[in-house]
C-alpha cells in the first residue's frame, strides 16, 4: 500500500491530489485572473455537453468527463457519459472514450450528476467513472483494458465518495447487493422483503489492473459524505468514512468511523447524530468533524471526542464590505449545518469551509476553538466596470446552458448561487493560498497564514466566466504552476502569461 508522497505537486492525479488531502505544494500558480478579461488564461476548450468532474492533470495529458451530447428534446436523465483525454499545454482534444450507464440521474443537479467524479491516472493508465454504472480503465492513448459495469442505487443523488487510488486499489462508495438496490425508490423506505444493510452503500476497494472487487467494509458509508484516506502513527493506510444527513439515510448508527485500506476491517466507530455533508479530513493524531452548530476534534487512534467547539457562538466577524469586525458575537451561520456541504479544508491548525446561510468564510482553530468569520460578496461580476454583488438576492441567476446553448439543468435550484443548499467543490490549498471556487464561477483566494480573517487575508477575487453565464461544481486541479477548471461549458487553464 506504499504511496510515495512528492514535495512539489507534478501531477493532480485525482480528486484530491498527490497527497490525498486536496493540498500541494509547487511553483505558485496565478492569485489573480480573469476569463472575462483575458488575464492569465493559458487556454480554454469547449466541449459539447456539460459535467461536473474536476479535471485530473498527469504530464501533458489532462483527463475529464462529460455526459453524452443532448439535444433540445432530451429528458436531461442521461446515463451514458464520455471521457476526454486533452493535451494540457494546449486544450487539443485528443481522443474520447464512452462509458455506458443504467440508471439515469439528472444533469446538472446541485448534489451530483452522472459526470461527478473527477478521472484518476497513474501515468500509464486512466479510470474514468460513471455514477450511474460503470468505471472503466484506458492507457495513455484510449486503448480500453477493462470495463466493469454495475447497478448503482437510486435512493439518493448526492456527490458521494470521490474514487481514491492508493497503491494499486481504487476505494469507491457502491451498493452491496446491486440486484436488490433495483428496487428501492427516491427517499423513500426499504420494501418489505429486503435486509436494510444489503442496500446500504459501503466502501469497496477495487483492484486497478482487473476491475475486480477486493473487499467491503461492513460499518457503511453514507452518500452524503466524502471519505478521505491517510495514514495512521504506525504507517497502515485507513479511511476516514460516515453516516448520516437528509432524507433518512440508510446506513446506521450516523457517526464517523475509521478502517483499515488492507482488509477493509473497522478499527473504531464513534457514533454522532446529525448531517455528515463534508469532507473527512484527518491527521496522525485527529479526525476533524461538524455536528449541527458543533465541530468535533476526534482521537485518531481511538475515535474518543476530544473537544467540541459551538462555531456560531461567540465568534469574531469581519465585515469585507465595510471593514468593521466584531468579536464574541453569535451569528446564524446556518439551519441544519453551519457549512456549504464538501467546502471543509484543514490547513494546520485551522478547518476554513464556506459557511451556509451567510456569504461568509469560516475558520475554526482546532487546538483552541477560536472561530472567525469573513463576509464575503455573493457573486463577481468581472468586465469593463467590474463589481461585487453582497446579497444572495443580488446575485445574477445562472441560464445553465451548455456551450452548445442548451439548458441542462432541470432543477431550477441550479440557477442559485452556489451557497448553502448544495453539494458544492471542495476548495483546494496550493502552498500559502487557498482557492474556494462557487457554483456561479465566483472564485475567492484566501491567505492561510494570515493571522487574522479579515478583509486583508482575501486576496483576491476571480471570475471563471461571465457573470450569470457561467457554472461549475467542479474543485481546481493544480500542477506546475497552473490551475485547472471544469465549468459546465468549458476546460480551462489558468497560468501566468
Amino acid at each position: 500500500m506504499a504511496l510515495a508522497l512528492p514535495a512539489f505537486a507534478e501531477n493532480w492525479p485525482q480528486a484530491s491530489g498527490p497527497n490525498l488531502n486536496w493540498q500541494a505544494d509547487g511553483p505558485e500558480p496565478p492569485l489573480e485572473w480573469s476569463v472575462v478579461g483575458h488575464e492569465n488564461i493559458l487556454w480554454r476548450t469547449p466541449l459539447p455537453e456539460g459535467g461536473q468532474s474536476a479535471v485530473t492533470v498527469w504530464g501533458d495529458r489532462a483527463f475529464v468527463t462529460t455526459h453524452r451530447p443532448m439535444d433540445e428534446t432530451s429528458d436531461r436523465l442521461e446515463p451514458n457519459l464520455v471521457g476526454y483525454c486533452l493535451d494540457a499545454n494546449t486544450g487539443a482534444i485528443l481522443w474520447t472514450v464512452d462509458l455506458p450507464g443504467t440508471d439515469p440521474v439528472q444533469t446538472a443537479g446541485i448534489f451530483s450528476d452522472a459526470t461527478v467524479f473527477a478521472p484518476i491516472a497513474d501515468g500509464g493508465h486512466v479510470w474514468f467513472f460513471n455514477r450511474c454504472g460503470s468505471m472503466g480503465c484506458f492507457d495513455f492513448e484510449g486503448r480500453q483494458v477493462w470495463l466493469r459495469e454495475f447497478r448503482p442505487r437510486a435512493r439518493h443523488t448526492n456527490r458521494e465518495c470521490e474514487p481514491i487510488l492508493v497503491g494499486d486499489t481504487i476505494l469507491t462508495v457502491e451498493v452491496r447487493n446491486k440486484e436488490a438496490a433495483r428496487q428501492l425508490q427516491r427517499h423513500q423506505p426499504v420494501p418489505e422483503g429486503i435486509d436494510p444493510r444489503d442496500v446500504w452503500t459501503y466502501l469497496h476497494a477495487i483492484d486497478k489492473t482487473t476491475g475486480e472487487v477486493r473487499w467491503v467494509e461492513t460499518a457503511g458509508t453514507c452518500i452524503h459524505n466524502t471519505p478521505m484516506a491517510g495514514q495512521l502513527p504506525d504507517g497502515r493506510w485507513a479511511i476516514v468514512h460516515g453516516r448520516g444527513g437528509g432524507h433518512g439515510p440508510l446506513e446506521k448508527p450516523y457517526g464517523v468511523s475509521l478502517s483499515l485500506l488492507d482488509s477493509g476491517e473497522t478499527l473504531w466507530s464513534r457514533e454522532i447524530d446529525g448531517d455528515c455533508s463534508h469532507n473527512s479530513h484527518w491527521n496522525a493524531r485527529n479526525v476533524f468533524w461538524f455536528q449541527g452548530m458543533n465541530h468535533l476534534v476526534l482521537d485518531t487512534l481511538t475515535g474518543e471526542i476530544v473537544r467540541t467547539q459551538d462555531v456560531v457562538a461567540k465568534v469574531d466577524f469581519t465585515d469585507s464590505q465595510t471593514g468593521r469586525r466584531e468579536t464574541g458575537v453569535s451569528i446564524q451561520a446556518g439551519k441544519r449545518m453551519p457549512l456549504t456541504n464538501q467546502t471543509n479544508l484543514v490547513v494546520g491548525d485551522w478547518h476554513y469551509f464556506l459557511a451556509h446561510d451567510i456569504t461568509a468564510i469560516g475558520r475554526v482553530n482546532v487546538v483552541s476553538g477560536k472561530t472567525e468569520y469573513l463576509r464575503v460578496p455573493a457573486q463577481w461580476v468581472a468586465g469593463p466596470q467590474p463589481k461585487k454583488l453582497w446579497e444572495r438576492s443580488e446575485a445574477l441567476p445562472n441560464d445553465t446552458r451548455n456551450s452548445r446553448g442548451i439548458d441542462i439543468a432541470p432543477d431550477p435550484r441550479a440557477k442559485g448561487t452556489g451557497w448553502g443548499h448544495v453539494s458544492a467543490a471542495s476548495p483546494i490549498r496550493v502552498n500559502d493560498h487557498l482557492f474556494f471556487p462557487i457554483m456561479n464561477g465566483t472564485v475567492y483566494v484566501i491567505d492561510t497564514t494570515a493571522e487574522t480573517l479579515d478583509e486583508k487575508a482575501l486576496v483576491a477575487i476571480n471570475d471563471l466566466g461571465p457573470a450569470g453565464e457561467t457554472w461549475t461544481l467542479a474543485s481546481f486541479s493544480y500542477a506546475r504552476g497552473r490551475l485547472w477548471m471544469h465549468t459546465m461549458k468549458e476546460v480551462l487553464c489558468i497560468g501566468k502569461n
